[in-house]
């Protein structure tokens, strides 16, 4: 009996001991922290802006809180999760970025090769500026780098249905050249013949001139393929997915894991985009059947958007950057190397307010490192109350992720729906802050 009452004692104590018997302050705290991004966030889904949402918050050991409403699909009502397919669109950015450093740390490549050393047509580009073909063609001042590629101050641009400039814009919407949706009717099948296409046409500005959100990572990718002489899949698989173990990324959702893959939507056309009007999700259709980003084999691998991952696949990339290279023993990259992503690059001419033409008044006071965005102390952001940095960068279907290092937490936020009109990255790095009071 003794011993009962002993056992039960030590039990009782081992409870307190580990936080279980009672909500600690930290909880509550954390509690008030859902709260606030729940005043965010669902809005979003009570509007019928978006079908659904998953938020997660990691630190570098893994999950800390998490916060989803809504549905990932309609069919079997699947419902949004950090083990839920996304296609993630321009977050690939990042990843093909950080395999180019690794090259380039092992001595492959170099910041101020050209682009023409692997693609010999970029050395006879030439140049219309603003992309407005009425205006006099001018040949290269200098050839375009493998760091024009990684700032996105090539010259090249996106096709009009993203953030493309005048006419030259319109041309690649015209030839198909990485096109935003997956098109059945594209005859540009590989990513070699889409290089190929657009060396036909001119720049929309001189190398180094300007940043221009643009398809140089897809380029990128092409030069990474060339150098390593393996399809970008391989190459992203044998140096990034496999090193993390994140074995639901990729290019292509396996059959296995088509069940967890969200489905794709826009706004409904009826409304939209009439100012003003009310924005309602619509499930994302062509022809009659829904679509969805990596069901079928596609051999455009496009390194700018093309990847297909989930929130806790995509945690083990961010929380090894965060852990400057380095991820559960295994070291991926040099710190040095690392801290080329979270120093801003672009030319000190082009100052802080680069990206702003892009991506408007939420990058107000961003730089720009090799694949990611940096919000610095000082930024005026008006939607950043405390002064604090962090790193972030998005998709076109509203992904998102944003890394604070001050306070060693990640975010990432998943959703389905093209074109990406609710970026509330700032907001809710605002709100994830005030877990530091938990911690």
């Amino acid at each position: 009996m003794r011993s009962i009452i002993v056992f039960r004692f030590v039990i009782l104590i081992f409870g307190f001991a580990i936080g279980v018997v009672t909500p600690t302050v930290a909880d509550e705290r954390k509690q008030t922290v859902v709260k606030e991004v729940r005043s965010i966030l669902d809005p979003l889904v009570d509007e019928q802006l978006l079908p659904g949402f998953y938020l997660g918050v990691f630190d570098s050991e893994g999950l800390v809180l998490d916060v989803t409403r809504g549905k990932a699909a309609e069919a079997g009502e699947l419902k949004p999760g950090p083990d839920i397919l996304y296609a993630i669109m321009s977050m690939t950015k990042p990843i093909v970025s950080f395999a180019a450093i690794q090259l380039i740390e092992q001595g492959k490549l170099g910041l101020e090769d050209p682009v023409s050393k692997f693609i010999p047509e970029f050395g006879s580009l030439v140049v219309v500026e603003d992309g407005d073909l009425d205006k006099p063609q001018q040949e290269l001042e200098r050839a375009v780098t493998i760091r024009d590629l990684l700032t996105h101050t090539s010259g090249l641009t996106y096709s009009v249905d993203i953030v493309g400039r005048e006419e030259v814009a319109q041309l690649y919407a015209d030839l198909g050249i990485f096109p935003l949706d997956e098109r059945t009717d594209d005859n540009l099948s590989e990513i070699s013949d889409h290089v190929a296409a657009l060396t036909q046409l001119p720049l929309v500005e001189q190398p180094g001139q300007r940043f221009i959100y643009s398809v140089s990572t897809d380029v990128l990718g092409r030069v990474l393929e060339i150098v390593k002489n393996q399809r970008l899949d391989s190459i992203l698989t044998e140096m990034v997915f496999e090193p993390l173990g994140m074995d639901s990324t990729g290019f292509v959702v396996p059959k296995q894991k088509a069940d967890r893959m969200a489905q794709m939507y826009r706004p409904r056309l009826a409304t939209y985009p009439v100012p003003g009007a009310f924005k309602q999700y619509q499930p994302y259709e062509v022809g009659g059947g829904r679509i969805n980003f990596g069901f079928k084999p596609n051999r455009l691998l496009r390194g700018g958007s093309g990847l297909i991952s989930s929130a806790n696949d995509y945690s083990k990339f961010l929380r090894m950057l965060l852990n400057g290279g380095e991820f559960q023993g295994k070291r991926l990259l040099s710190k040095e190397k690392v801290e080329w992503m979270f120093t801003h690059q672009l030319p000190e001419q082009l100052g802080s307010e680069a990206l702003v033409y892009n991506f408007g008044p939420s990058t107000v006071g961003s730089g720009f490192g090799y694949g990611l965005g940096i919000s610095t102390k000082g930024s005026r952001n008006p939607f950043v109350q405390e002064d604090h940095d962090y790193y972030f960068w998005g998709g076109a279907a509203n992904t998102g992720f944003w890394i604070d290092r001050e306070q060693q937490l990640i975010g990432i936020f998943m959703a389905q729906h093209i074109p990406s009109q609710y970026n509330r990255t700032p907001e809710l790095v605002e709100a994830v802050r005030k877990i530091k009071l938990a911690r």
